[in-house]
């Protein structure tokens, strides 16, 4: 009926949506409940971002996504600590963002900064109980939340698939 590797995927995709949802709401629930949902939604993203069809793509993945997800919430925080809100102020966040994939040498995740930086500054725009650093801590451990659930998941199919070819 379905081959196996589109079956495996889709039972990774999944487990990865409803582990990832779960840990990145309960997790920012804990610090600040008003951005609960945005959490467990973050690292939803970020885990299935990373998924990839060979594990070793995943693990690329997800060490990439958590670094450039580092450098988008360290512009995007230490921005809106010093400065309001504007657009000209998120652009330029956007370049520095853009900028720093260039220089640490990872051009490729341009898009996950400046979606990262995006995120975390129209959070702070839109909720104002919660202050920039906090945010973009909070932004920055759902990352890396979901992307440590995609690679569990890599792990077990691994594990998974070798004791089925040992059988």
């Amino acid at each position: 009926m379905f081959k196996s590797h589109i079956f495996r995927a889709v039972v990774e995709n999944f487990i990865v949506a409803v582990v990832a949802y779960l840990l990145g709401y309960y997790f920012t629930a804990m610090f600040h409940l008003g951005t609960a949902e945005v959490g467990g939604l973050w690292a939803v993203i970020s885990g299935v971002f990373v998924m990839a069809d060979k594990e070793s793509l995943t693990f690329n993945s997800a060490r990439m996504r958590v670094r450039a997800s580092f450098l988008g919430c360290l512009v995007s925080g230490v921005y809106l600590y010093f400065f309001p809100f504007t657009v000209v102020g998120f652009a330029i966040c956007i370049a520095i963002g853009v900028f720093l994939c260039h220089i640490s040498r990872i051009p490729d995740h341009i898009k996950t900064i400046s979606i990262t930086i995006s995120v975390v500054i129209i959070i702070s725009v839109v909720n104002h109980s919660i202050g920039p650093v906090a945010n973009a801590g909070l932004r920055f451990a759902e990352s890396v939340i979901g992307s440590l659930v995609a690679v569990a998941v890599a792990l077990a199919g691994i594990y998974i698939y070798r004791l089925k070819k040992s059988e």
